[in-house]
């Protein structure tokens, strides 16, 4: 399971295995060394560098993050600073996103059901645990699983690429009291709403909830800065 190889390697950042700074080994030879297959090492990256374990650099390599970047006032600050390509990111997401889940209440197979529903179990037991960076890769993945299921060609692409860029927006939205909670009720009633096949409601909801998350990152950023 993808949380699995997530939390193995958000371990071994964390034990200084590999330090902040450090280049994770080559693809291959790390999927060779977890013994998983590359398609999961990438989705496992993609969830670690949404949570800010990770940065991907093109050409480069992957590298390892420093930490104090998680902090609550750096984090307040980036988001202060950079509203506007916050602001810029949700709307994106917001005219791209309700489409695919309107193309998933079309169609869907029992598989992305399952998938969507074992995120949503996984962010709720991290909401009960207290686990905010298990909750937050298990959001990450719960739109991922969207992206990719029902984006197939350049609109797919697109999303995808864009949730690549969403992280600091998405520490801020579920560090507010109450919104793991609220997160995990979201994202029952997206579900629910392909599972019913009821396209319109399904639009509804993913707009509401990313509306919600832009309005939590905005009101997040504004605490101690104004």
């Amino acid at each position: 399971m993808w949380t699995a190889t997530v939390q193995h390697l958000k371990g071994l950042i964390d034990s200084c295995a590999y330090p902040p700074g450090t280049r994770l080994p080559a693809e291959r030879r790390l999927a060779e060394t977890l013994q998983i297959s590359r398609g999961s090492l990438r989705q496992a990256l993609g969830v670690l560098e949404s949570i800010g374990y990770v940065t991907v650099r093109q050409g480069s390599g992957v590298y390892v993050l420093d930490r104090d970047a998680m902090e609550d006032a750096p984090l307040q600050r980036w988001l202060y600073e950079n509203h506007e390509l916050i602001g810029a990111l949700f709307d994106l997401r917001l005219a791209v996103e309700p489409l695919l889940v309107d193309a998933l209440a079309r169609h869907h197979e029992p598989e992305t059901l399952q998938r969507l529903e074992e995120t949503i179990s996984d962010l709720d037991a991290a909401t009960t645990s207290g686990d905010l960076h298990r909750a937050i890769a298990a959001d990450a993945e719960f739109h991922r699983v969207i992206a990719q299921d029902a984006g197939g060609g350049p609109v797919g692409e697109l999303v995808r690429s864009v949730l690549h860029l969403v992280g600091p927006e998405r520490r801020a939205g579920l560090r507010l009291p109450g919104q793991l909670a609220t997160s995990v009720c979201e994202h029952r009633r997206i579900l629910d709403a392909i599972r019913a096949s009821d396209r319109t409601r399904a639009r509804q909801q993913i707009t509401a909830h990313l509306n919600r998350a832009k309005a939590y990152a905005s009101a997040y950023a504004q605490q101690s800065l104004d």
